[in-house]
């Protein structure tokens, strides 16, 4: 056993575990999303309780951050709604490594206010809308891949940077995010429809496929005009290798998946769910499931699912893109989830396209918990693949995975409701599928909607075998209190810590004490 300088007994098992590495690249950990990581070999159910387990320090950084921080080989990055990019050892308290500050206020560029777009500061997002998309790092480069909004002078504009991951600094000249479609939409101006980067709410996480780094973008608050977009960009040259207007001919069309990324398959297509707008099959496919590949002619549409109703969600806001789709590791499926509560399967070599029946839908689960937003997480554990999802006004409930289709009553539920928006942005961490290992930890308000406006959070862990309750924040608040809760951020855990923000200009890091 070794004392480290903070005073905590180590064994030899846990500094190899320290030293070995557990890396969270992306947005919920891979590219299916699963939301797991099955690396973590010091965090379990036996020591994460009130007694051994708690807030053990917080980073403090400039600006709300709605992005997951990421880690890679002991280094954790947060980025920040101010255009900041920060790097931290992750292992103790003190300044960051370094910080990279994407603003110049002298020269007039700062992050855009969003009162400049909403006219208001008590909706989705209050404050600055900087960094919003969580970020992506490329192993390959040594780099970090993010979006920054900023208004210069006056004017609007989004970037691509790709980030040196020991120093900040730009390996290349960030990309200057612009596009344009052939559109018979009202807005468009002599048949061109623009991306407009004041409009564009660049919500999903970014996602790498196949050398490409993919992003997304929804509106703020549905304020029309607006238009969802895909652009995926070359990553070694950060060259534009395609766009696609989701509703190039009509109106709307947002991704916003409540901050996920999409789903990537072995082949590198990449898997959206879009939110209302116009649909015709064609040109143009809100309210649908769409399946995207890059070529040498821009971006695809390979495949789609719209269900056959998806009018009549549009007129009651019923979202089909209220959470991203989860590709169920192993298998074709693809799990997805929609705001009136309901999760279904589709085959991701058929995703049926429009049929009467929504014969497409291999499966559908009503949860009868509110809306579905942060969406599910998997495990394949001791009792085999597990599915979780907290949704905005019920428990946190576990159901089996046959390899075909969820068992359709839940096998347990947490005893913690949430009583509002978002419900709880979940991970799930265990050493493999060892029994007694698996942990699942959710954030949520401490009582009150955060629809609108901000609002206090608590962060709970959970067994992830029987979800009872392990600890909560709030248990002991003196002590390990959150503070004000981010949206749709999942905690990110890694070589025994967890590393949650919030609204306070923080990341809070809790762990064995």
């Amino acid at each position: 056993m070794i004392h480290t300088k903070t005073g905590v007994l180590l064994s030899a098992g846990a500094l190899v575990a320290l030293a070995a590495g557990d890396n969270v690249l992306m947005n919920r950990c891979d590219r299916y999303p699963t939301g797991a990581n099955p690396n973590e070999r010091i965090l379990n159910a036996s020591n994460v309780n009130v007694a051994s387990f708690g807030k053990l320090y917080g980073y403090y950084v400039d600006g709300a951050v709605y992005a997951q921080p990421l880690y890679r080989d002991g280094v954790l990055y947060v980025a920040t709604m101010n255009d900041k990019v920060y790097a931290f050892d992750a292992s103790k308290p003190g300044p960051p490594r370094w910080v990279r500050d994407l603003t110049n206020e002298l020269a007039g560029v700062t992050p855009v206010p969003v009162s400049d777009i909403t006219h208001r500061n008590d909706l989705n997002i209050v404050g600055n809308v900087g960094i919003l998309g969580t970020p992506a790092i490329d192993e390959e480069r040594s780099a970090i891949l993010l979006v920054a909004r900023t208004k210069e002078n006056g004017r609007y504009v989004e970037r691509l940077h790709r980030l040196d991951l020991g120093s900040g600094k730009d390996q290349l000249p960030p990309a200057t995010i612009e596009a344009s479609v052939k559109s018979a939409s009202k807005d468009a101006v002599n048949g061109e429809l623009r991306f407009d980067p004041r409009a564009g709410n660049q919500r999903p996480a970014l996602a790498i496929a196949k050398g490409k780094v993919w992003i997304a973008w929804a509106s703020h608050e549905d304020i029309e005009p607006y238009h969802g977009w895909v652009m995926a960009y070359d990553i070694a040259t950060l060259q534009q290798a395609g766009a696609f207007c989701v509703t190039p001919d009509g109106p709307e069309g947002g991704i916003w998946q409540s901050g996920r990324g999409p789903a990537v398959d072995a082949e590198g297509n990449v898997y959206y769910e879009t939110g209302n707008g116009a649909w015709d099959g064609q040109r143009n496919f809100g309210m649908s499931v769409i399946k995207l590949a890059a070529g040498d002619g821009g971006l695809t549409v390979e495949d789609y699912f719209t269900p056959h109703d998806w009018a009549a969600l549009n007129d009651r806001d019923a979202d089909l893109g209220s959470t991203g789709p989860l590709l169920i590791p192993g298998t074709h499926l693809l799990l997805c989830g929609d705001k009136k509560g309901v999760l279904f399967l589709l085959d991701s070599r058929r995703l049926g396209k429009i049929t009467p029946d929504d014969r497409g839908m291999l499966q559908t689960v009503e949860v009868n918990g509110g809306r579905d937003l942060a969406g599910p997480v998997y495990w394949d554990g001791p009792a085999g693949p597990t599915i979780y999802l907290w949704t905005e006004t019920d428990f946190l409930k576990g159901f089996h995975f046959d390899g075909q289709a969820l068992t359709a009553v839940p096998f347990a539920k947490g005893s913690a409701a949430s009583h509002g928006s978002p419900g709880g942005a979940l991970t799930v961490s265990s050493d493999g599928k060892k029994a007694g290992t698996g942990v699942v930890w959710g954030t949520v308000t401490t009582g009150k909607s955060a629809d609108h406006g901000n609002a206090a959070g608590v962060l709970y862990a959970f067994d992830a075998e029987s979800l009872k309750e392990l600890w909560n924040s709030e248990a002991k608040p003196e002590r390990d209190r959150l503070g004000t809760l981010v949206k749709f951020v999942p905690p990110t855990v890694a070589n025994g810590r967890v590393y949650v923000p919030n609204y306070d200009n923080a990341v809070v890091v809790y762990g064995v004490l």
